[in-house]
Protein backbone atom coordinates (compact mmCIF):
# COMPACT_ATOMS: atom_id res chain seq x y z
CA UNK A 1 0.00 0.00 0.00
CA UNK A 2 2.84 2.36 0.88
CA UNK A 3 4.45 1.70 -2.52
CA UNK A 4 1.23 2.50 -4.33
CA UNK A 5 0.86 5.77 -2.44
CA UNK A 6 4.48 6.71 -3.17
CA UNK A 7 4.14 5.98 -6.90
CA UNK A 8 0.85 7.87 -7.03
CA UNK A 9 2.41 10.91 -5.39
CA UNK A 10 5.42 10.77 -7.74
CA UNK A 11 3.12 10.52 -10.75
CA UNK A 12 1.14 13.54 -9.60
CA UNK A 13 4.30 15.56 -9.05
CA UNK A 14 5.63 14.60 -12.47
CA UNK A 15 2.38 15.68 -14.13
CA UNK A 16 2.45 19.02 -12.33
CA UNK A 17 6.06 19.61 -13.33
CA UNK A 18 5.42 19.10 -17.04
CA UNK A 19 2.20 21.06 -17.56
CA UNK A 20 2.04 24.77 -16.83
CA UNK A 21 -0.65 25.70 -14.37
CA UNK A 22 -1.67 28.75 -16.37
CA UNK A 23 -0.78 30.06 -19.80
CA UNK A 24 -1.59 33.58 -20.94
CA UNK A 25 -4.16 33.58 -23.77
CA UNK A 26 -2.80 35.07 -27.03
CA UNK A 27 -5.47 37.80 -27.03
CA UNK A 28 -4.37 38.92 -23.57
CA UNK A 29 -0.71 39.00 -24.61
CA UNK A 30 -1.50 41.41 -27.45
CA UNK A 31 -3.82 43.48 -25.22
CA UNK A 32 -0.97 43.77 -22.70
CA UNK A 33 1.37 44.88 -25.50
CA UNK A 34 -1.12 47.59 -26.53
CA UNK A 35 -1.35 48.84 -22.93
CA UNK A 36 2.39 48.77 -22.24
CA UNK A 37 3.20 50.46 -25.58
CA UNK A 38 0.46 53.02 -24.89
CA UNK A 39 -0.92 52.72 -28.40
CA UNK A 40 -3.56 55.35 -29.17
CA UNK A 41 -6.54 54.30 -31.24
CA UNK A 42 -7.88 56.27 -34.20
CA UNK A 43 -11.47 56.42 -35.41
CA UNK A 44 -10.79 55.63 -39.06
CA UNK A 45 -8.06 55.05 -41.61
CA UNK A 46 -7.85 55.77 -45.30
CA UNK A 47 -8.00 52.69 -47.49
CA UNK A 48 -6.11 51.95 -50.67
CA UNK A 49 -6.39 49.51 -53.57
CA UNK A 50 -3.60 47.21 -52.38
CA UNK A 51 -4.39 47.03 -48.67
CA UNK A 52 -3.94 43.68 -46.95
CA UNK A 53 -4.04 42.21 -43.48
CA UNK A 54 -1.95 39.74 -41.56
CA UNK A 55 -3.29 37.37 -38.92
CA UNK A 56 -1.96 37.87 -35.37
CA UNK A 57 -4.63 35.89 -33.48
CA UNK A 58 -8.40 35.55 -33.47
CA UNK A 59 -8.88 39.03 -32.00
CA UNK A 60 -6.19 41.06 -33.83
CA UNK A 61 -4.81 41.56 -37.33
CA UNK A 62 -2.13 43.85 -38.71
CA UNK A 63 -3.73 45.96 -41.43
CA UNK A 64 -1.29 47.13 -44.07
CA UNK A 65 -2.15 50.05 -46.28
CA UNK A 66 -0.24 53.29 -46.71
CA UNK A 67 0.74 52.75 -43.06
CA UNK A 68 0.62 49.82 -40.64
CA UNK A 69 -2.22 49.43 -38.14
CA UNK A 70 -3.15 46.96 -35.45
CA UNK A 71 -6.87 46.22 -35.78
CA UNK A 72 -8.77 44.87 -32.79
CA UNK A 73 -12.10 43.14 -33.32
CA UNK A 74 -15.07 43.31 -30.98
CA UNK A 75 -15.12 39.50 -30.59
CA UNK A 76 -12.88 36.62 -31.62
CA UNK A 77 -13.04 36.01 -35.36
CA UNK A 78 -12.34 32.48 -36.55
CA UNK A 79 -12.34 33.24 -40.31
CA UNK A 80 -9.08 35.19 -40.24
CA UNK A 81 -6.69 32.30 -40.86
CA UNK A 82 -7.92 31.72 -44.42
CA UNK A 83 -5.29 33.30 -46.65
CA UNK A 84 -7.58 33.79 -49.64
CA UNK A 85 -7.57 37.50 -50.48
CA UNK A 86 -10.73 39.11 -49.21
CA UNK A 87 -10.84 42.89 -48.83
CA UNK A 88 -12.35 44.62 -45.85
CA UNK A 89 -16.13 44.67 -45.93
CA UNK A 90 -17.54 48.12 -46.57
CA UNK A 91 -20.55 49.21 -44.61
CA UNK A 92 -20.47 52.99 -44.89
CA UNK A 93 -17.67 54.32 -47.07
CA UNK A 94 -15.45 52.38 -49.47
CA UNK A 95 -12.55 54.82 -48.95
CA UNK A 96 -12.25 54.48 -45.16
CA UNK A 97 -12.15 51.74 -42.57
CA UNK A 98 -14.01 52.95 -39.47
CA UNK A 99 -13.74 51.56 -35.96
CA UNK A 100 -17.06 50.44 -34.53
CA UNK A 101 -18.80 50.43 -37.92
CA UNK A 102 -16.92 48.43 -40.56
CA UNK A 103 -15.92 44.79 -40.68
CA UNK A 104 -13.16 42.55 -42.00
CA UNK A 105 -14.35 39.04 -42.91
CA UNK A 106 -17.61 39.82 -41.15
CA UNK A 107 -15.91 40.72 -37.86
CA UNK A 108 -16.65 44.17 -36.43
CA UNK A 109 -13.59 46.40 -36.07
CA UNK A 110 -13.50 47.65 -32.48
CA UNK A 111 -10.29 49.73 -32.49
CA UNK A 112 -7.55 50.74 -34.90
CA UNK A 113 -4.03 51.51 -33.63
CA UNK A 114 -1.32 53.07 -35.83
CA UNK A 115 1.93 51.11 -35.39
CA UNK A 116 5.53 51.40 -36.59
CA UNK A 117 7.35 48.74 -38.60
CA UNK A 118 9.27 47.64 -35.49
CA UNK A 119 6.01 47.31 -33.56
CA UNK A 120 4.62 45.29 -36.47
CA UNK A 121 7.56 42.88 -36.19
CA UNK A 122 7.06 42.55 -32.42
CA UNK A 123 3.35 41.86 -32.85
CA UNK A 124 4.02 39.21 -35.48
CA UNK A 125 6.36 37.48 -33.02
CA UNK A 126 3.87 37.77 -30.16
CA UNK A 127 1.12 36.30 -32.26
CA UNK A 128 3.32 33.58 -33.69
CA UNK A 129 1.84 34.38 -37.08
CA UNK A 130 4.92 34.46 -39.27
CA UNK A 131 3.93 33.60 -42.77
CA UNK A 132 0.17 33.98 -42.38
CA UNK A 133 -0.88 36.98 -44.34
CA UNK A 134 -3.64 38.07 -46.60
Amino acid sequence: MRRLTTFGALGTLAACATDPIYTVPPNQTVADYVAVSQLESVGQIRKGNKDSWQYVNDRYVIYRGNHDYLVEFRHNCGDLTDNAWVPADYIHDHRNLRAGQDTIRGCIVQKIYPITSSQRAELRNIGGSLGQSN
